[in-house]
């Protein structure tokens, strides 16, 4: 008898252990030094990503051939949609299909996805909603304008498409814990750009609440926080003191920002309630996504209100406890300023949609600790060869990046519209940076790996190095070009003469690959760059990589 309850008590251990450790390898966030990353198997990953095509995964033929051709970009990582209306298309009838051929696909091409829940909302629209939720607009209501016209747009005010929505993607996460035992799926995004063309829901639902108090969560966090709000919800509470209760109306006025801080509660407690449910069958990280503010002087309505705009982004902190990250989609050409609004403390940068400028992964990376970074439509750039090598060199970097984030010892640069140079500081050191080629992209990540000696990986750059020490000159003593092979670093040459002036500057060649009748002919090994091309050769330049060992006197 003794041995049988001890087997079982042995059982029974071994089993929590195993509980324990398949809990430990679910993907999570945490915070190392300053940066938040994203831990697979207990490591970091930067998902050097991208997004497709919203229909590239609607049939099992489509994206078949798809995931070899995105592994061949160099891409860690992909943004893959799963529409509702395919997961369920009959209400309580759910369709396995796609989400296997996507974890399938993914898994053979060694790529993690971040899957895109499109459901009660898209863009602002219901147009991945199943018929059976479209076709009953009286279960299902819509938001309402002014004059009383039900628009496409699922209301964030009705009870039963929210519970719909989350039970559906409940039985999802339910499903991907089952059959995604090797974590192929590290990410979730409940909807997608969501919120309404118009300032409030004229539902009278959603006006009766209008007339309520400010719900005493919302209340609490601004309270919290109130010398750390952004300036759009701060200000427009201190016009009306500071009021620490009341009505929408008595706290923010019967203004545009009150009831876009309204419409905001509302999509953000409903997502949250859908996220949570998830979260409830498979605890993966859950993140948003925002079609943001194209010019500062437009109002909630514009662009959709409610979303995880930046004005707004302190109203979704207090909404949504569930959801780990708000992003930007980046299309405007300001993207160093939107990533520094998306760039806080309790929000880590991650840019589910941008053009395919690959500069922009290396500031976002280098500069804001970025978890991800990845272009919308990347398919199409599968013939892009300075984005596609760009990449490469992202990957060979990766372990500097990981390692350096938030120490304070990384930095990057970024040539936007017409800049010329750009100073920063870096210990001791000043480095001037001047943009080279003004009709080509020109950008870096710049590591001080230790006191005297940096990493350098870019294009299209020169960079002079002073000290800010009074009564002491810096010096470049040393300059080596070269690739990572293996996190291994191997010089390919070492730069003196002509190729620095002398070691008077860093000169950022890039590695430079020749073209005869716009087909690509690689001359030489990479990190081999031909600092003499002929003028009548013609050449293209990616990113390489360079060691500079510095001195004081």
């Amino acid at each position: 008898m003794k041995n049988k309850i001890s087997n079982y008590i042995v059982l029974i251990i071994i089993g929590f252990l195993n509980l324990h450790a398949y809990s430990q390898q679910i993907p999570y966030l945490k915070k190392n030094e300053k940066a938040t990353q994203l831990m697979i198997n207990e490591k970091p990953f930067l998902m050097i990503a991208g997004e497709v095509h919203n229909s590239s995964a609607s049939t099992v033929e489509y994206m078949t051939p798809l995931f070899p051709k995105l592994k061949a970009m160099n891409l860690n990582s992909v943004f893959v949609t799963m529409a509702w209306e395919q997961f369920e298309p009959e209400e309580g009838q759910f369709d396995y299909t796609l989400v296997d051929a996507i974890i399938e696909q993914a898994r053979a091409n060694n790529l993690k996805v971040c899957l895109l829940w499109f459901a009660s909302w898209k863009n602002g629209e219901s147009s991945y909603a199943p018929l059976w939720v479209k076709k009953d607009t009286k279960r299902f209501f819509r938001v309402r304008t002014k004059e009383g016209k039900e628009i496409e747009t699922l209301s964030p005010f009705c009870e039963a498409t929210k519970k719909a929505d989350a039970k559906v993607f409940a039985q999802l996460m339910k499903h991907i814990k089952t059959v995604d035992k090797d974590q192929t799926v590290i990410l979730m995004q409940p909807q997608n750009e969501v919120g309404m063309f118009q300032q409030i829901d004229y539902n009278e639902i959603a006006l009766e609440l209008y007339e309520e108090s400010v719900p005493e969560q919302l209340m609490a966090y601004l309270k919290k926080n109130r010398n750390h709000l952004n300036a759009y919800v701060y200000d427009a509470w201190s016009k009306y003191n500071f009021r620490k209760k009341g009505s929408w109306k008595e706290v923010f006025g019967d203004t545009p920002e009150s009831r876009a801080f309204f419409t905001t509660w509302q999509y953000a407690t409903y997502i949250n309630f859908v996220a949570k449910s998830g979260r409830e069958q498979y605890n993966l990280p859950m993140m948003v996504n925002a079609w943001i503010v194209q010019k500062p002087e437009d109002l909630p309505g514009v662009y959709p209100n409610g979303g995880p705009v930046s004005r707004v982004m302190d109203i979704w902190k207090a909404a949504a406890p569930d959801i780990d990250i708000q992003s930007p989609d980046i299309y405007l050409p300001n993207f160093k300023e939107i990533v520094a609004m998306y760039h806080r403390d309790d929000n880590p940068l991650l840019v589910p949609e941008s053009k395919a400028v690959v500069g922009r992964a290396y500031y976002a990376f280098g500069e804001h600790d970025a978890i991800c970074f990845s272009p919308f439509g990347i398919e199409d750039a599968a013939d892009n060869f300075v984005f596609t090598k760009s990449y490469e060199v992202l990957n060979e970097v990766e372990h500097l990046i990981k390692q350096y984030q938030g120490t304070g010892k990384m930095r990057a640069v970024l040539k936007e519209d017409n800049e010329k140079s750009k100073e920063i500081t870096m210990g001791d050191y000043k480095l001037k940076v001047i943009y080279e080629k003004p009709n080509e992209q020109s950008f870096a990540i710049i590591i001080q790996a230790d006191e005297h000696n940096f990493i350098v990986i870019g294009m299209n750059l020169t960079i002079f190095f002073s000290s800010v020490k009074k009564n002491t000159i810096g010096y470049i003593g040393q300059v080596y070009e070269g690739r990572y092979e293996d996190q291994k670093w191997i010089t390919t040459r070492m730069m003196n003469g002509d190729e620095t002036y002398h070691n008077s500057r860093l000169r950022v060649f890039g590695r430079t690959f020749q073209t005869e009748e716009d087909i690509i002919k690689v001359t030489k090994k990479e990190g081999e760059p031909d600092a003499y091309s002929p003028a009548t050769k013609q050449s293209i330049v990616t990113p390489g990589i360079y060691k500079v060992i510095t001195y004081e006197r």
